[in-house]
């Protein structure tokens, strides 16, 4: 087996367990603790020129490919977003290269981050075992006892458009308004709008997909889409909007 060494992505329970692997088998790993937004290749990219050279061979975990094709070409990615959006969950993709089977709890992790609750249902999970993956997820991205209160106001205080569930919020703070409102309505139809900057929409795969094509910088997964930009936000809420009508 090729000696690996992995670089690490925004830090949520999924990565956390990929940490936990990795310890557990004593593997080499880089952890500059990043968030979704600024997990980028880049971020390591001095290390992971030293690794090449050290005659490991890179894995990029949930890494924006920012870097040069030449130094790409010597990595390997593992991801399961945007461009990489039909491949199994990443912690699988880690164990798949260490030649190990996931466990039940890791199935569970994996089912969450790339098909969340209703993922974990089809898995045969009881809801107390999805609320504390849940529980669980929410801490691994340091989602404060203050945060969630603020989170579960702005959804009491959400209006309903063209049967969009549609909610203003200070902070990129979801989790605690998808899984609230899960249990209610199981079909996902909420769009954010972060006053931070930031527009997410959870919905149908098909709006999902309108909506990455339409615009620049867009990210996704399975069921969702996102956008960093604040300048497209009204018009990115508009063409959710519309297109739910």
């Amino acid at each position: 087996m090729e000696k690996l060494f992995f670089f690490l992505g925004g830090n949520d329970l999924e990565m956390v367990e990929i940490k936990n692997i990795l310890n557990a088998n004593a593997l080499p790993f880089a952890d500059k603790g990043l968030s979704w937004h600024n997990a980028t290749a880049s971020a390591y990219l001095e290390q992971i020129r030293q690794a090449v050279a050290d005659n490991f061979k890179p894995v990029l975990v949930e890494l924006k490919a920012d870097i040069a094709e030449d130094v790409l070409a010597q990595c390997v990615i593992v991801d399961h977003h945007d461009a990489n959006i039909a491949r199994e969950a990443s912690v699988l993709q880690v164990l798949a290269l260490l030649g190990l089977e996931p466990n039940w709890r890791q199935r569970l992790i994996a089912a969450n981050d790339s098909g969340y609750i209703p993922a974990m249902l089809k898995l045969g999970a009881t809801r107390q075992e999805i609320e504390q993956i849940r529980l669980e997820d929410w801490k691994a991205q340091n989602i404060s006892d203050e945060l969630i209160a603020e989170a579960l106001t702005a959804y009491r205080n959400a209006q309903t458009v063209n049967g969009v569930l549609v909610i203003d919020m200070e902070h990129f703070c979801f989790a605690p308004v998808t899984d609230s409102a899960f249990w209610v309505q199981k079909r996902q139809n909420i769009l954010f709008k972060f006053r931070e900057g930031r527009t997410l929409y959870f919905g149908p795969d098909d709006i999902c997909t309108k909506v990455y094509d339409t615009f620049p910088k867009c990210w996704r997964g399975k069921g969702f889409v996102g956008n960093p930009d604040i300048s497209l936000q009204a018009e990115m809420a508009e063409l959710v909007l519309n297109l739910n009508a």
